[in-house]
């Protein structure tokens, strides 16, 4: 496990990812159990983004919800899955949490609430596999997120943004409305919007 502290840390984790062919972004969870809705959340916003913005290249985001097993063929044929979800993780709040395919195991008792266990769905998955999340600090029954859970969202949007513009899946247009809206490089940016 690796906590991703700063944008820095999450960009350069990032570049190395979206830069390969072959990569699929999938958000989990249930959107009606708080902070569950993390991974559902982040992939909608990319969707939208990428769905309006579109660049030279293209990028899979699905919002899978809580019927990840449903999306095993999609996965199993990319080369890289990133998905998106809470970790009940021994870690702070408020911080990315980046885990590899190889430490789900350890905390597939722990990760969201999905039909089947995610650490034994994801082993069948051939390609690599990276778990984006963050400590959920309410799993209740009642829709929208923590606060801690909201920072974590719109600092991963935010980073995601300028890696999509800097590598063409979104295009120039995005980057000049966020210059012009918020002032600045959107790199420097501390405002993120989910409508541009």
């Amino acid at each position: 496990m690796l906590l991703l502290e700063s944008d820095e840390q999450i960009r350069e984790f990032l570049e190395k990812v979206v830069t390969r062919s072959g990569v699929l972004v999938v958000g989990a969870g249930n959107e009606l159990r708080c902070d569950d809705g993390f991974g559902v959340y982040v992939a909608r916003a990319l969707q939208n983004l990428l769905t309006r913005y579109s660049g030279r290249r293209s990028l899979a985001v699905i919002d899978a919800g809580t019927a990840l097993e449903s999306y095993l063929d999609l996965m199993s044929s990319s080369e890289v899955t990133i998905l998106l979800d809470v970790v009940e993780a021994p870690a702070p709040f408020s911080k990315v949490i980046l885990l590899q395919k190889h430490e789900i195991p350890s905390y597939s008792d722990a990760l969201s609430t999905h039909s089947i266990g995610l650490g034994t769905l994801l082993n069948l998955i051939s390609g690599d596999v990276y778990v984006i999340g963050t400590r959920p600090a309410c799993l209740d029954f009642k829709v929208g997120v923590s606060s801690p859970v909201a920072e974590v969202i719109q600092a991963l949007i935010r980073v995601f943004i300028d890696v999509l513009i800097d590598h063409e899946y979104l295009n120039e247009t995005l980057k000049n409305i966020r210059k012009s809206k918020y002032g600045g490089s959107p790199q420097h940016t501390h405002e993120t919007s989910l409508t541009a």
